[in-house]
């Protein structure tokens, strides 16, 4: 078997190693270990199997395989950076959807905390001034001993 391919395949497996390993740590969603998993299954394939990489250069057109094999590790780049382009775009909305969220919150918080700021000192200058009995409830004779 050639340099490369074993290199190839031993590279393929310490992907499929380290994908599974940040999962298992719970470092890597499935929903992107799925890509890595694809293009380590689709290394080892080509490693064991060169003729399948002539195979799809001669269909696509392709001179050689090496570059059939260059022309879909570009494709394959360019897709992972348009998906996650797209989850960044997700996620800068659910961040600004929070933050004005938090900031309406805020808002409702400092109006509740003025709001009851105002009955305290309301209810401490009704309740201060023991001469000023007005507004207070009346209190029975019985009761006041």
């Amino acid at each position: 078997m050639a340099g490369w391919r074993i290199l190839s395949i031993v590279v393929a497996c310490l992907v499929l190693f380290v994908v599974l390993e940040m999962m298992r740590r719970r470092k890597l969603r499935e929903k992107y270990a799925g890509v890595w998993l694809v293009l380590a299954v689709g290394v080892v394939v080509l490693a064991l199997v060169p003729q399948a990489a002539d195979f799809m250069a001669r269909i696509t057109g392709v001179q050689t395989p090496s570059n059939f094999v260059f022309l879909m590790a570009g494709v394959v780049l360019a897709l992972v950076a348009l998906h996650l382009s797209t989850e960044v775009g997700h996620l800068e909305e659910e961040v600004r959807t929070s933050v004005e969220e938090i900031a309406l919150l805020r808002c409702e918080l400092a109006d509740a905390q003025r709001d009851l700021e105002e009955r305290v000192a309301a209810l401490e200058a009704r309740t201060a001034a023991p001469d000023n009995v007005k507004g207070l409830p009346e209190v029975s004779p019985a009761r006041a001993r």
